[in-house]
């Protein structure tokens, strides 16, 4: 599958747009990293108001609360990663750019996961909205009420790229013929793509 960065030289001291390359993976990563947490502490929160005010649970209050969350946790994840990248790659050559940025291109796996993730935070952007406003029969651009919150139009986009990126990571993970196929396997990539970020600032 061709990458999201052309040109793709044989040697990577030709590399071009190495920074843009490296840092794009790497905020992806915190991204996608911050989206997953935020499933954890969405889920936590709906069983505590469920322990201690008696709320019933559902489906719809679970989208809800995930996606009040994710529409925090994506951007905090970027944002965290990116101050993590900072200090590591700083004074740093370009050939030490370049060298990354190469290798992450030369790995097939990430072009493909690169795609899946953007594919699904783009569909998961797009729909969020919709959905909301159909099952909320609410006016577009308008707060959308009920459910545990009132959900936003910027929330609601915000929050379904962040759980489309772990959809498109999941799907991507869980397809055939992928090399991470299984349920094991599909935990340890998870979370093995939430430290990508830091791993390939140290240049491990």
């Amino acid at each position: 599958m061709t990458s999201l960065f052309l040109p793709h030289p044989a040697y990577a001291e030709e590399q071009e747009h190495a920074r843009t390359i490296l840092t794009f993976h790497v905020l992806r990563s915190g991204f996608v990293a911050g989206a997953t947490v935020s499933l954890m502490t969405a889920t936590s929160s709906l069983l505590f108001s469920r322990i201690r005010h008696q709320t019933p649970l559902s489906l719809s209050s679970f989208g809800r609360t995930s996606l009040i969350h994710a529409a925090r946790g994506g951007p905090i994840g970027l944002a965290l990663i990116g101050i993590v990248l900072v200090p590591y790659m700083h004074g740093r050559e370009e050939i030490e750019w370049q060298d990354r940025s190469w290798r992450l291109l030369e790995n097939r796996g990430q072009v493909e996961c690169d795609w899946w993730l953007l594919g699904g935070s783009a569909v998961g952007a797009a729909a969020a909205p919709f959905v909301l406003r159909r099952n909320a029969g609410a006016v577009a651009g308008k707060a959308i009420q009920g459910g545990v919150k009132s959900i936003g139009t910027a929330t609601a986009v915000s929050g379904g790229a962040s759980l489309g990126s772990v959809t498109g990571m999941l799907a991507y993970l869980a397809r055939p013929g992928s090399p991470s196929r299984g349920g094991q396997e599909i935990v340890d990539a998870s979370r093995d793509v939430a430290k990508e970020g830091i791993e390939v600032a140290k240049g491990k």
